[in-house]
C-alpha cells in the first residue's frame, strides 16, 4: 500500500488540498507570464509530471483516480467502462521509496499490475462490477505477447491518445527507465491499446494466479 495514504485521513485531505493549490499557482504562473512571453508556455511541458505529482492525492480522495493496487489504476472509471493505468509519479515515490536495490523494480510492477487485474476479477466474481465491462489500458510496459496470453485484443490507439503519451513523455520515460534499471525510452510510437471484457477477464484468472505466483517466486529468490 501506498505510505501516504496509512495516515490520518484528515491530514490526509490537508496535505491533498495543500498540493493541489500549489499545483495551481504554479500553473496561474506559467499562464501569467506566457500572455506577455509565450515562450513560456513551453515549460508546461515539465508541468505536466509536476501536476500529475501533486494532483494524484486528490484525485484518489474524490474518486477520479480508483485503485485496483498500489501501481494500477483506472481513470474515471465506471460500471461499463475502465481506462487502467500505471501508476503515477507520486506513486512511485511512496511505494518504492524503501525498495532494496537487488530488487527488481520492473517485477515488482508487473507483480502489482496482476494484483490490480486479480481485484478485478473478484469484483467482477462479487457482482460489483458486471461481466459486461470493457476494460483499457496501454501496452508499451506489458509486452504484446504477454498480453495476448492472458487475454487481451491488441489494436492501434486513437490519435488522441498518441497526443496524451508524448505530452507525459517526461513522467513515462523517467519511470520506464527507473523499472528497466537504466536509462530507457519506452516505444510510446509503437504503443498499443489493449482490450478485454470482464467475462473474458474472469476466465483467465487461472493464467493471472499462475504468472502472478511465478514473479512472487521469482521476487522470494532475490531477496
Amino acid at each position: 500500500m501506498n505510505d501516504f495514504y496509512k495516515q490520518p485521513k484528515v491530514l490526509i485531505w490537508i496535505e491533498a488540498i495543500l498540493l493541489l493549490l500549489v499545483g495551481s499557482i504554479l500553473a496561474l504562473f506559467l499562464i501569467t507570464k506566457g500572455a506577455t512571453q509565450p515562450l513560456v508556455y513551453l515549460l508546461f511541458i515539465l508541468y505536466v509530471p509536476i501536476s500529475q505529482f501533486l494532483f494524484t492525492p486528490l484525485f484518489k480522495l474524490t474518486g477520479i483516480y480508483t485503485y485496483y493496487s498500489p501501481m494500477l489504476l483506472g481513470y474515471m472509471s465506471t460500471k461499463e467502462h475502465i481506462d487502467l493505468h500505471s501508476g503515477t509519479g507520486f506513486d512511485y515515490f511512496f511505494v518504492f521509496k524503501k525498495t532494496s536495490p537487488r530488487t527488481s523494480l520492473r517485477n515488482r510492477i508487473m507483480v502489482f499490475h496482476l494484483e490490480g487485474l486479480l481485484r478485478l476479477i473478484q469484483e467482477i466474481e462479487d457482482g460489483h462490477l458486471p461481466l459486461k465491462i470493457n476494460i483499457t489500458g496501454t501496452s508499451y510496459f506489458f509486452n504484446e505477447r504477454t498480453l495476448k496470453k492472458i487475454g487481451f485484443q491488441i489494436t492501434s490507439p486513437s490519435l488522441f491518445y498518441r497526443i496524451n503519451l508524448f505530452i507525459n513523455i517526461i513522467d513515462l520515460c523517467w519511470m520506464y527507465s527507473l523499472a528497466k534499471g537504466k536509462i530507457a525510452i519506452p516505444a510510446l510510437w509503437d504503443a498499443k491499446k489493449a482490450m478485454i471484457t470482464g467475462k473474458d477477464l474472469v476466465a483467465q484468472k487461472t493464467t493471472l494466479e499462475a504468472l502472478y505466483m511465478s514473479l512472487m517466486a521469482k521476487q522470494s529468490l532475490k531477496k
